[in-house]
């Protein structure tokens, strides 16, 4: 049975293969949480809640800057992306707002039709760093040996030290309670990125609740600086820098304007 709300505990990593060896991997929590009811979970631990506490729940953080309700916006997402999710149950993977700061590269939301054990699909929230832009990937998922799979053309911008002329392959595992996911960056046949999550849903009750802010502290505040820790590790290893597409062509526009193009 899949759980309305669970604590996910594991780790992210990250590996690649090319123009040098780069690996690494951290400890990372996320809350698993059905999109319709994040009050009843915050009503299990005075830690948590809407207004200001260690751990906070806001709409707004989620989707777009809206203060509607997360499942609305879940779901119209979903609908301008062509997911009908009108039916069945949505799910987040994602962190929540730690000590004021929240700070999401990925948020995951799963759709599980009525009696299914496996979602249909996913809708992947990507926010890339240091744009802080959002996007959307509809996954509709495909059985295989390996897991469900998903595979599209990379079409946003994430890593400066990634080009854009990838394709990207999901597989997830959701067998509960483990959840594996893993995320290839290919170059035809080559991959060139991996990284992935490995994770436990553990019961989210208050004493859970309470532990993991104690273990783990501002969880977003240490995505930030983990992030560009090993950014300025992968420069000074020679990885070569590709620009944002879209701030280049705004700048050479720019030029073209300016008497300098």
């Amino acid at each position: 049975m899949i759980p309305d709300f669970a604590l996910a505990r594991g780790h992210v990593w990250h590996r690649r293969p090319e123009p040098v060896a780069h690996a690494f991997q951290y400890p990372l929590w996320l809350v698993w949480c059905n999109v319709d009811e994040p009050d009843r979970l915050l009503r299990r631990q005075k830690l948590w809640g809407r207004r200001w506490r260690p751990v906070t729940f806001r709409d707004r953080d989620f989707v777009d800057g809206r203060d509607r309700p997360l499942g609305e916006k879940v779901r119209e997402q979903a609908l301008i992306h062509g997911l009908d999710w009108s039916s069945g149950r949505v799910f987040m993977l994602g962190q929540w707002r730690t000590f004021g700061a929240v700070f999401n590269p990925l948020v995951l939301y799963m759709h599980f039709p009525p009696g299914a054990d496996r979602p249909a699909a996913m809708l992947a929230e990507v926010r890339n760093t240091p744009w802080h832009e959002r996007y959307f990937y509809p996954l509709p998922l495909i059985s295989a040996a390996q897991g469900q799979t998903a595979c599209h053309d990379k079409t946003f911008h994430v890593s400066p030290f990634l080009p854009m002329a990838l394709r990207y392959h999901w597989c997830l595992h959701a067998l509960f309670p483990d959840l594996r996911l893993t995320l290839e960056d290919r170059d035809d046949d080559r991959v060139v990125f991996a990284a992935g999550l490995n994770m436990r849903m553990l019961d989210a009750d208050a004493g859970a609740m309470a532990r993991i802010i104690y273990r783990f502290g501002a969880q977003s505040l240490r995505t930030m600086a983990g992030i560009y820790w090993q950014a300025w590790k992968l420069w000074r290893k020679g990885v070569p820098f590709h620009a944002h597409p879209g701030r280049s062509e705004l700048r050479e526009e720019e030029n073209s304007h300016d008497g300098r193009g």
